[in-house]
């Protein structure tokens, strides 16, 4: 959770276009949902209203569909258009203000983190797990929410048609939150491992082929093909124990999804037969049916997503973490004024605390100009 609320960070400068685009989502998703009540008015009131002549039904036939082409034709294509264009201006512009943060991390990095740091594991964790992370935006920020609030309003909608047949719809909802508990604390860790085995094929294989020259000059190849296999089946490894536990989730949540309109067929045949129950309604419900489980299945995909998304911000805020070597004392005092004058006044130096010293009680005084002195020295090599 620590590594989301620091992202959020990096999304709050733009909660006002995500908001936008929210509102936006809200009414691209409800205009079809007007299209179940638009069915069960046609069957009911159109082709089961005796009262009404054939001319008359036609009529009223001919206005609704010009309404309803009017909706779906004039007025959601730029709202798609407008939610898209926003959605994705706000991911790739979260995502260029990481990247700047991470390569001024990175510029301020010791030359010892690259002497023990793979090149291609850094460019790994700058592309791959910031590009990963925009799934949090588009998904958990956007697309959630949408599919939630489309799932309410059609519950709603349903509640309003037939109180015992949307009980009956919702029955299993509380099966889908138990296996999201299940499945996903497993799948956030087995997405980390799975990402950085792909950071070390990548590091590795960046390095391998850097050194082409020197590989094919001492006739290296099979050496470095053995080495490559290493790193490419732990990935292997990695990967199919992701893909395991995400076909067992897959698994138990489309099941869920399955039998629920099993019960409502069994059900709404029960009280069509017993009760007053209309063949509209029984149609309106079943394209509710779809519009409710439709998000949900959504819903459900959108979790691995964001486990996945949250397992790459662990990888990016851990790399942002990195220590600094050299850091400024807490009285360090501002360089105002350069003079061209270097002077170390009794200096030692080693590369690790637990090395020994390779620099010794060194005094060098370089003046501007070039004249310089050297008082006491010595070196250890």
């Amino acid at each position: 959770m620590d590594s989301i609320k620091r992202y959020m960070k990096f999304v709050f400068p733009y909660k006002w276009k995500i908001l936008l685009t929210v509102l936006i989502g809200i009414v691209k998703f409800g205009i079809p949902l007007l299209m179940p009540l638009i069915l069960k008015y046609v069957i009911d009131d159109i082709i089961g209203a005796e009262a009404l002549s054939t001319s008359e039904k036609l009529t009223e036939l001919f206005w609704l569909m010009g309404i309803a082409a009017g909706l779906f034709l004039v007025l959601r294509p730029p709202i798609e258009y407008y939610r898209q264009y926003l959605a994705q201006w706000t991911g790739n512009k979260i995502l260029y203000d990481i990247r700047e943060k991470l390569f001024d991390h990175i510029q301020r990095l010791s030359l010892k983190f690259y002497s023990r740091t793979k090149t291609g594991e850094i460019i790994s964790r700058v592309i791959n797990d910031v590009e990963q992370t925009k799934n949090f935006v588009m998904t958990g920020l956007m697309n959630i929410w949408l599919d939630m609030i489309t799932i309410l309003i059609a519950i709603v909608i349903m509640l309003f048609m037939d109180v015992w047949l949307t009980i009956v719809s919702i029955a299993l909802f509380p099966l889908y939150a138990i296996s999201v508990k299940i499945f996903y604390g497993r799948l956030r860790d087995l997405t980390r491992n799975r990402s950085q085995a792909l950071a070390q094929v990548q590091g590795h294989l960046h390095e391998r082929v850097q050194g082409i020259p020197v590989t094919r000059s001492f006739a290296l190849e099979d050496y470095e093909e053995k080495e490559f296999d290493k790193h490419n089946q732990h990935f292997l490894d990695k990967a199919i124990d992701h893909t395991s536990w995400n076909a067992k989730t897959f698994a138990v949540m489309n099941t869920i999804t399955d039998v629920a309109p099993l019960l409502v067929i069994g059900f709404a045949g029960y009280f069509a037969i017993t009760s007053d129950l209309t063949t509209g309604t029984i149609a309106a419900f079943f394209g509710y049916m779809e519009r409710v489980y439709g998000p949900l299945r959504r819903l459900i995909s959108s979790s691995t997503v964001l486990v996945q998304s949250i397992a790459s911000m662990d990888r990016v805020f851990e790399f942002m973490d990195e220590d600094y070597d050299i850091k400024d004392k807490p009285n360090a005092k501002p360089l105002k004024q350069i003079e061209g004058k270097v002077e170390f006044d009794h200096v030692s130096f080693r590369y690790e605390e637990e090395e020994e010293v390779v620099l010794n009680d060194i005094c060098l005084d370089v003046k501007q100009g070039g004249n310089s002195s050297i008082s006491r020295y010595e070196w250890w090599w």
